[in-house]
């Protein structure tokens, strides 16, 4: 009998019903598995884990550091949270007791491989191992992957458990070591670093400190209005005012054209997705998050719509046969006339990117019917439309330049225009159009002058970081996986160190935190120690290098890391504890006070009650009162009318915003609404 092994449940009855003549739904305990009949006449049945069914635990429960000793355990065993895991397990092992061949279906990746391969050695004792790679959960792709197996992708998982190994060593050790060093000082409080996060914390708050820093430089932009179209002078930036001066004082009111530059400029298509291409293009048109991108990409893969989206491909190889991927696009009536416009030109290759991923394709539609709705309908459009869109020709642009003498000032004006569509008319209304038109110009022709504008302006910082530009970043600098990469970030604002919904800001306490690490264990950021990690890893993958080695190299770096901190644990600790308190105080802060004009602050007492007083006191006795048993945080914005500050309040599931005057105008209903609600 064969086990075929799947990564989840919907995946391992595509896995049985796409390969067996006769499949049998079964379950046990709760947990559907399968019993299918292949071509030749041998077992074969197909099970499900649910992600990873084993962990990294410690052999024996501490709380100190460093650490060490670990094992592999089935999940359900480490966490109450993993408890749904236990059932599957139960089910793999009793199945691999009938087995005598195991076949890995899970995700092609390392922690496909990774989870395959654990259930491999822990529930099984089978010996005989094979591999399933496919990119698509259609029927044909899983009947060629079934057919087409190959030897079990060792390397692959080596490379898995090197990685969940380091993690963990990094993570956990670090981490204690930030709060063991917290809990000393101030008391408790979850705190965590890890191998990825310090360099993405460092390079986030470099940037930030950077914008700190920053202070802004006058300058000053001269422009004049000729034919209803604003001219800019050539200079652009004048640092000096009065130099700004004298150049529109020998602006006149009539100028003549010294230029006039046409060009046109073919704007070449985009490849497919990869993963990291899709979240900044998903966040910028419909502003998802990468997590929760990856998350609907994740399921729309499991039903059979598009190819596996933990890929770094931007290329599509010609093993893929996408005529009839088109033909059953083209069946769909969204998509019918692009598809037939693609066939009649007889345009069959995409244009292909330059980013490759042995595993898996760039991102593309598989053809299957959808019938799909709200998040999930755009992103599968999105990701259709870009795949139209790579078969198209360029689009074509014409760019125009117009220069304008008035008194020795250059002025000039740029404007550009489609003139083709090409792939644009497939990517549809993702394609922002960047069309402006200047009205006809000749050389040497002579042109009245309009209003002339002397506008101050200033230098602005860089601009800070967003969820998908940091996603961008992480792969530029070779941190993390494409999987992971969206959780790190997660975690980074879940900690506190940064916050934004847009922009991504590091806190105060995240600069401190960082502050301490660069004081006392630099290594732990510092990009280059990680990026050698993730090297080693793809080596080992490769297999070039052995797991042993580099799991053994990691540990004694880490080792001499957390012997330092030991030694300076106090003064650690007591840092990050000023930094907590000065975040915690800012973070309370409301505004000025309407008595003395000092800042209004949210004030908790031990007993739980809380109230907003003055930082004034006992000067100014200012004070209001806030919702009791209630959630306050501080709402950011001026009442409408009374301009007092606003709070938040969360109650159980009710959430509103209110001013905090108990007497402000805004409120005037309230009391008349709770009469009402008692006399009915």
């Amino acid at each position: 009998m064969e086990l075929i092994v799947a990564e989840k449940p919907k995946v391992a009855e595509k896995i049985a019903m796409a390969i067996g003549d006769k499949v049998e739904k079964k379950a046990l305990n709760g947990v559907s598995y399968y019993e299918a009949v292949s071509s030749t006449g041998h077992e074969i049945v197909v099970a499900p884990a649910v992600g990873h069914v084993y962990t990294l635990v410690e052999r024996e429960r501490t709380r100190s550091y460093p650490v060490f000793d670990i094992e592999w355990v089935p999940s359900h065993q480490a966490s109450k949270e993993a408890a749904y895991t236990k059932n599957y397990v139960e089910l793999l092992q009793k199945l691999a007791k009938k087995a005598d061949t195991f076949v890995s279906a899970c995700d092609y990746d390392i922690e496909g491989s990774t989870i395959a391969y654990n259930i491999f050695r822990f529930a099984t004792t089978i010996r005989n191992g094979k591999r399933m790679k496919f990119s698509a959960l259609t029927p044909e792709d899983l009947q060629e992957a079934y057919s087409d197996c190959s030897e079990f992708d060792y390397n692959n998982a080596y490379a898995g458990e090197t990685r969940h190994i380091l993690d963990w060593y990094y993570g956990i050790n670090l981490s204690r070591a930030l709060m063991g060093a917290m809990h000393k000082a101030h008391g408790y409080r979850i705190l965590s670093i890890g191998r990825v996060q310090g360099p993405a914390l460092h390079f986030m708050a470099t940037l930030e400190r950077e914008i700190r820093a920053f202070v802004p430089t006058p300058y000053w932009e001269l422009s004049v209005q000729i034919k209803e179209t604003e001219f800019i002078h050539k200079k652009g930036r004048f640092l000096v005012e009065a130099e700004a001066d004298i150049s529109l004082d020998k602006t006149k009111g009539t100028g003549t054209v010294k230029e006039v530059d046409q060009k046109e400029q073919e704007v070449q298509p985009n490849p497919c997705f990869d993963l990291t291409s899709l979240q900044v293009e998903a966040y910028r048109v419909f502003g998802y998050p990468p997590s929760r991108t990856l998350e609907l990409a994740q399921t729309l893969y499991e039903a059979s719509l598009i190819t596996y989206p933990r890929t770094s491909s931007q290329q599509i190889p010609p093993t893929i046969k996408l005529s009839p991927i088109l033909s059953a696009l083209g069946n769909n009536p969204d998509y019918s006339d692009l598809v037939k416009k693609i066939q009649s030109k007889k345009w069959s290759k995409p244009v292909q990117g330059k980013k490759t991923d042995p595993a898996h394709p760039a991102i593309h539609p598989t053809g299957q019917k959808s019938s799909l709705g709200g998040p999930e309908k755009n992103l599968y459009d999105l990701i259709v439309r870009r795949f139209l869109a790579s078969f198209a020709p360029p689009a074509k642009r014409e760019r125009n330049r117009i220069d304008i003498d008035s008194g020795g000032e250059l002025y000039s004006a740029s404007g550009s225009r489609l003139v083709e569509p090409g792939w644009t008319e497939f990517y549809g209304k993702y394609y922002t159009p960047e069309d402006t038109t200047l009205p006809p110009f000749k050389v040497g022709e002579k042109v009245e002058v309009g209003s002339k504008n002397k506008a101050k302006k200033e230098t602005k910082p860089p601009k800070r970081y967003t969820q998908a530009s940091l996603v961008s970043e992480l792969e530029k600098q070779h941190l993390g996986t494409k999987a992971t990469r969206s959780v790190i970030i997660d975690t980074l604002l879940k900690r506190g160190y940064a916050g934004g919904t847009k922009s991504i800001e590091v806190s105060d306490y995240g600069i401190k935190v960082l502050e301490v690490l660069e004081k006392y264990a630099p290594e732990i950021l510092d990009e280059n120690l990680t990026r050698k990690m993730e090297d080693e890893m793809e080596a080992i993958q490769d297999g070039k290098l052995d797991k042993d080695k580099v799991i053994a190299e990691g540990k004694e770096f880490l080792t001499q890391i957390l012997d330092k901190w030991k030694k300076n644990e106090a003064k650690i600790g007591a840092d990050l504890a000023d930094a907590l308190k000065l975040s915690q105080n800012q973070a309370n802060l409301l505004g000025p006070c309407d008595k003395c004009g000092k800042q209004l602050k949210i004030i908790r007492m031990k007993d739980k009650r809380q109230f907003v007083g003055c930082t004034g006191y006992p000067d100014c006795r200012n004070a209001y009162p806030l919702p009791p048993g209630s959630f306050v945080q501080p709402a950011g914005k001026s009442c409408n009318a009374c301009n007092k500050p606003t709070i938040n309040v969360k109650k159980g599931r009710t959430r509103y915003t209110m001013c905090i005057d108990p007497n402000c105008p805004s409120k005037a209903d309230w009391k008349k609404r709770g009469t009402n609600e008692k006399n009915s």
